[in-house]
């Protein structure tokens, strides 16, 4: 009798209870690391998804007082900031304090510190990535365990472990939520200057031409959509855990040239030869479209393409590779007009 209700009890155990202090405190140091500029106190104080917004102003405000101790207990340190010449009755405005809370150092040794600063350095090079905030995180890190060799830590370093630029503080938002699988509410302007709020589920971050991107399931369309990270003006507190699904494949949300462009989409048919493996194929075309072997052995790829001039260059860029543009004819007029050019370019 006992073990049965045991098992009763296993397979219908109590839910457990929600620290509501902890999500709070969580969520206060969530947004405070993703805004972009300083919160004013009114906007944390009556914000009901970071846990505040009773309704009572005064009990939200001893609230925040004591979230702010429990969080600098922690070693977290928000910092309060008020225009220079401000009255006392003015409202404070609050940013997470960067110098203080992650000054701590990690155990490294100096040459290990040393090739991981060169090899970030080397990536940092190319500019515009999305990895940029999380890899210049590694980097101070690094950096503070060689502050002991004079002049290690740059006056650059210095100023970005300080403060990073909106655009960090984003994309680093982004990271942490898509890192942790919780969704996240953002205001996004679209490319026609409209705001809008919604609430997404990270399931990929990548780059295209120096400008990052994320695909995330989107609350307000349902759909799996291609978002530009410089295009958030604000993102909020971490939402619901979700789950990224088996089937998700990041390369169909990677950019190809002919992606860009207004205007109706056209179906365009390239051929490969028949020597290209399939590996090869799907490297070639980012595994976008649907690419399948014909009779004779050559490989049919079929793909929307935005602009058909890039879609002849992108072919064009391929030649080597075998790539034949098959139709529509103004994609077969733009190759051959991209190959005039060429030789004429080169005839002179």
């Amino acid at each position: 009798m006992a073990d049965r209700h045991a098992a009763e009890a296993y397979d219908d155990p109590e839910p457990m209870p929600v620290d509501e202090t902890a999500q709070r405190l969580l969520n206060l140091l969530f947004v405070l690391n993703a805004a972009p500029r300083p919160l004013a106190t009114e906007e944390i104080v009556s914000d009901s998804d970071l846990g505040y917004g009773s309704g009572n102003r005064a009990s939200d405000l001893r609230k925040f007082r004591r979230d702010r101790e429990k969080l600098e207990e922690r070693g977290v340190y928000i910092a309060e900031l008020k225009t220079p010449g401000s009255s006392e009755t003015e409202q404070s405005a609050w940013a997470l304090d960067r110098a203080r809370t992650f000054a701590a150092g990690g155990l490294v040794r100096e040459e290990d510190a040393r090739l991981l600063v060169a090899a970030i350095d080397a990536h940092l090079a190319v500019p515009g990535s999305p990895f940029e905030p999380p890899l210049r995180a590694i980097r101070t890190k690094a950096l503070e365990s060689l502050e002991a060799v004079e002049g290690e830590l740059s006056v650059e370093d210095e100023a970005t472990r300080r403060d990073g630029t909106a655009r960090d503080a984003i994309t680093d938002a982004l990271w942490t939520a898509f890192s942790l699988r919780r969704t996240i509410k953002m205001r996004y302007t679209d490319a026609a200057g409209k705001q809008s709020e919604r609430v997404i589920a990270v399931y990929g971050i990548f780059s295209h031409e120096s400008a990052g991107y994320i695909a995330a399931l989107d609350d307000a369309s349902g759909e799996v959509r291609t978002f530009r990270i410089d295009r958030i003006a604000r993102l909020g507190a971490l939402g619901s855990p979700y789950e990224i699904p088996d089937a998700f494949d990041a390369r169909a949300y990677l950019f190809l040239p002919f992606d860009l462009a207004s205007g109706p989409t056209a179906t365009a048919v390239f051929t490969l030869p028949a020597e290209r493996t399939e590996a090869e194929v799907q490297a070639i075309t980012y595994g976008r479209g649907r690419a399948q072997r014909e009779a004779d052995g050559t490989w049919s790829w079929t793909v929307e393409a935005r602009d058909v001039n890039a879609a002849a260059a992108f072919a064009l860029s391929h030649a080597h590779d075998g790539m034949r543009p098959q139709g529509p004819a103004p994609l077969v007029d733009a190759w051959r007009a991209h190959i005039e050019r060429t030789v004429a370019a080169h005839a002179s």
